[in-house]
């Protein structure tokens, strides 16, 4: 016993012969759960966790175990929504996804998972058939398991909302729109306590919601954040049928606006709602072509047209998939879509909004795998990439 005591002490003096500098870089690869376990070996460790440059560092390595989120109910009952992150790496080494009940990540109901950031999630949820619409936000880290202070707030009905980070103010926001036909309304909230929302310009093109002969879902287009902006596609009506579609793009640090054209060979109405992604850390766009076959764009340098590139174009044969379904509803089709939720070199993470599944696909040999799962997850609607992270809810 006395001999164990000495090794732990001698192991315990070793250690302070390691430079900081090398402690830092191993600390800062570790995942979240072992960090905050090691915040108890010293004071100077837990300071050097704690602190906003180690948790940038962390945040950065992090970004090359990529996760997705999972939203699925438990027993297929509609009232236990669960949002969980899954590393896509175990994903694609596993072929199956297993989630589990556990009360940190179950939503309340009703409610929203609006969106991921630097590791944080964002959730909305609102009192049903009150008069005027009440809604409470919060934060939440999954990795660190904590959760901020709900927010209350009073709205009308009808706005969609999106969450992203403003580097240079070092602020998270949220942003509320809502877009009607003609006119259209955005306010900003900073979660730096000053818990107040704030009017700021119309969109210059109004984000589509609701058009006749698409399948429509409506969170799919409630924005995409990159880069400190975030983007929407828009119907201009100004400009030729061909290039109807464009991208909107909201400024978190100034608060303005920019549009830029979908790409040159998007010269074909889709039949499938077309979506915009983050993938490859870059902002892509992804459409069903004629009924028959699933097209992704991506653009390699943001904000400059001449740099989308068509990254491949698959038949939905290839997919195992009769995609899209076409319903006809009385006087017109709905059009289930599929998504892509993961590229990287020859593989690609499909998902299927009808047979809530999603599958692996290999883009070099062809060939499909379908993961498994357990449970009903809705891959579709509510996947979004996230990373762990030490950053606070705070």
């Amino acid at each position: 016993m006395v001999r164990k005591r000495r090794l732990r002490s001698d192991a315990a003096n070793n250690s302070l012969f390691l430079p900081m500098e090398l402690i830092t870089e191993i600390l800062s690869l570790l995942s979240v759960k072992d960090i905050v376990r090691f915040k108890c070996v010293s004071k100077s460790w837990n300071n050097l966790t704690s602190d906003s440059n180690f948790v940038d560092k962390h945040l950065k390595a992090s970004s090359r175990n990529p996760h997705l989120t999972l939203s699925w109910h438990e027993n297929n009952a509609e009232l236990t929504k669960n949002v969980v992150p899954v590393s896509v790496h175990r994903l694609l080494k596993k072929q199956s996804a297993t989630v589990s009940s556990d009360d940190f990540h179950r939503m309340e109901n009703p409610s929203r998972f609006v969106g991921s950031c630097n590791g944080l999630f964002c959730f909305l949820s609102w009192i049903p058939l009150a008069q005027p619409f009440k809604y409470f936000f919060h934060i939440s880290n999954p990795a660190t398991r904590t959760k901020s202070q709900q927010i209350e707030f009073t709205f009308g009905e009808d706005f969609h909302f999106t969450f992203g980070y403003d580097a240079s103010n070092t602020t998270y926001k949220v942003v509320a729109f809502r877009a009607k036909e003609i006119s259209n309304e955005v306010k900003v909230f900073n979660l730096d306590g000053n818990n107040c929302w704030r009017n700021i310009q119309n969109f210059p093109v109004v984000p589509y919601i609701r058009f006749d002969h698409y399948y429509i879902i409506p969170s799919l287009n409630n924005g995409t954040h990159l880069y400190g902006t975030i983007n929407w596609l828009a119907l201009d009506k100004s400009i030729t049928p061909i290039h109807q579609f464009v991208i909107v793009s909201l400024d978190l640090s100034t608060e303005k606006y920019k549009q830029f054209l979908l790409p040159l060979g998007f010269d074909h109405a889709p039949f499938s709602q077309p979506v915009l992604r983050v993938l490859m850390d870059c902002l892509c766009f992804f459409h069903g072509f004629n009924l028959t076959e699933f097209i992704l764009w991506k653009m390699k340098e943001y904000g400059v047209q001449d740099s989308w590139t068509q990254l491949f174009k698959i038949s939905y044969q290839n997919l195992g998939m009769q995609l899209p379904i076409r319903l006809r509803v009385k006087t017109y089709c709905l059009h289930y879509p599929l998504a892509c939720l993961y590229v990287n070199g020859d593989i690609v993470i499909f998902a299927c909004e009808r047979c809530k599944k999603s599958l692996i696909y290999n883009l070099k040999d062809k060939t499909v795998v379908k993961i498994k799962s357990r449970n009903t997850i809705y891959w579709f609607i509510d996947s979004k990439d996230y990373v762990e992270s030490l950053v606070s809810v705070h």
